[in-house]
């Protein structure tokens, strides 16, 4: 975070950490956890650390009791830290889930530098199955929001910005599909990361190298009309085919192009 608390003090030979002096452009209760989750995380604590008791943290920080007790409950919802009472109580780090764990570091990828293209090709990666998917599981009603998409897609393909809210959309629509919640939850995620990316100008646009295709051509236009017909046809064969040739990396791009997906 630009402008964040500063980092923690390296750990005493005792194993206890201080925190410095919260201070932030934005938000401190944001300061605060985001000191406190990269701790965690560069320090590689293990559950049960003890951080210390809520005032030994408010004069680490320097801010207000209330102030870290928002910081505490964005901490405790997203199950970092707990607090216990009694002799030797304090907060601790929690022991998380894996699946908390998992939405933690989802959560961190843009803190950590994830670029568009890294994600470009997990979703390319997803593609087959979703696709695949909603071959399988499409219902009319499906195929008929799939064909309305797909016609608002080709009327706003060669503009820049509507085609590609139009694009993704589409893809949106295809993984509400699959009856599979976990790859269902990993597409949209990844759709809605690049999504934000691309619109924010964020690094990773930046960094974008996608190899060799015009994001706006008729050609990659009848990719897209390739995938729904694939879905209303239902032949895993033609899936792939259509999946493969819609396959984002592997061609080259000019200067300036983004991905269309």
């Amino acid at each position: 975070m630009a402008g964040a608390a500063k980092a923690a003090r390296p750990v005493p030979q005792d194993g206890s950490v201080t925190f410095g002096r919260a201070r932030s452009t934005g938000s401190v209760v944001d300061a605060v956890v985001e000191q406190v989750e990269r701790t965690i995380t560069e320090r590689q604590l293990p559950a049960g650390f003890r951080f210390g008791t809520k005032h030994e943290l408010c004069e680490q920080f320097d801010i207000a009791p209330a102030t870290l007790g928002e910081a505490l409950r964005v901490l405790r919802g997203r199950g970092v830290i707990e607090a216990r009472p009694g002799p030797g109580g304090g907060l601790f780090v929690t022991e998380r889930s894996p699946l908390l764990r998992l939405a933690h570091s989802v959560m961190q990828l843009r803190e950590q530098g994830a670029t568009v293209n890294q994600m470009v090709a997990v979703l390319d990666a997803l593609d087959e199955s979703v696709v695949s998917d909603a071959a399988a599981h499409r219902t009319d009603a499906d195929l008929q929001d799939l064909d309305e998409l797909m016609e608002q897609v080709s009327k706003v393909w060669h503009k820049p910005v509507d085609g590609l809210r139009a694009n993704w959309r589409l893809h949106r629509r295809i993984a509400e599909i699959s009856p599979n919640p976990v790859l269902r939850a990993f597409y949209l995620n990844l759709v809605d990361y690049i999504e934000g990316e691309l619109a924010d100008g964020g690094p990773g646009q930046a960094s974008l190298e996608v190899p060799g295709f015009d994001a706006g051509s008729a050609d990659r236009l009848d990719m897209h009309r390739a995938l729904v017909e694939a879905i209303r046809d239902g032949d895993q064969d033609q899936v792939r085919s259509a999946v493969l040739r819609h396959r984002t990396l592997g061609r080259p791009l000019t200067p300036g192009q983004r991905p269309s997906c």
